[in-house]
């Protein structure tokens, strides 16, 4: 029997959601190839009705030259080098290998289910509750603290 806090219910949440954050920026690089790309120019757009600017990123994979669109309003200046992770080392599938575009952005996503998860948590468990987890029906239960 498993008895965890409303504190220690949090951070396990927490934990399990940053576990599988990394696993899968992981799992992306692994059997990836680094390589640098150039910026190149811009291209503008009018998204939901707002003017937004796509850098274009271009790389070289032997004979060939790619190009693939960046996240927006990112600022590169001209001619300037930024890493590129080719996923499963296939050219038609780069993504940007920086700090911003690959580690922190996809962390926005990250916030909602911890929201979710911590408010659950917070009008699920009483000041005075724990819950047990356990392997037979039910498998979790409110208690009063000892």
């Amino acid at each position: 029997m498993l008895k965890l806090s409303k504190t220690k219910l949090i951070l396990s949440g927490l934990l399990l959601m940053l576990s599988v954050y990394f696993l899968e920026r992981f799992r992306l690089i692994i059997g990836s190839e680094k390589i640098t790309g150039t910026f190149v120019f811009y291209i503008e757009e009018i998204v939901k009705e707002e003017k937004v600017n796509f850098p274009i990123i271009e790389y070289n994979i032997k004979d060939s030259t790619y190009q693939f669109r960046a996240k927006e309003n990112t600022t590169y200046e001209e001619v300037e080098t930024v890493p590129v992770l080719l996923i499963n080392k296939s050219p038609n599938s780069p993504l940007l290998y920086d700090l911003s575009s690959f580690w922190l952005f996809p962390l926005f996503y990250f916030f909602l289910p911890l929201l979710v998860w911590v408010s659950f948590t917070m009008s699920y468990v009483g000041k005075n509750e724990i819950i047990e987890i356990g392997c037979k029906s039910p498998f979790f239960r409110k208690t009063k603290k000892p």
